[in-house]
């Protein structure tokens, strides 16, 4: 591919039903933490601040809202899987799965972890 990939064309290339998804995770992350910066990182929609916050990953079937320093977000509903020492997401099924008020909380807190939010 000639040129540097974006997001845009990250998007382009998935599934209608995870194009859906991938779309309304990525406005949702943009409208939590306005001042993230943008970008592909390991072929993937990354959003950053401070450091690393969280990314995007289309799987067969779901989408992933992944967090670079997930173990140390609080899980009360029991959303956030992974078992890796700092890394964990939530799958995203459908776009019915997207829970604005809470996955906003979490990209916001996320966003918190990185050198004092």
């Amino acid at each position: 591919m000639a040129g540097k990939k974006t997001v845009d064309s990250w998007m382009s290339e998935l599934e209608p039903s995870q194009r859906e998804i991938a779309q309304a995770l990525r406005a949702l992350i943009l409208e939590a933490v306005p001042d993230f910066t943008e970008s592909i990182k390991w072929n993937t929609p990354n959003y950053a601040r401070g450091g690393n916050v969280c990314y995007l990953a289309a799987n067969k079937g779901y989408v992933n809202l992944g967090f670079f320093n997930g173990a140390g977000l609080p899980n009360p509903d029991g959303l956030i899987e992974g078992t890796g020492e700092k890394m964990r997401h939530i799958k995203v099924r459908r776009p019915e799965d997207i829970r604005p008020e809470v996955f906003a909380a979490l990209v916001q807190e996320a966003a918190g972890l990185n050198a004092g939010g």
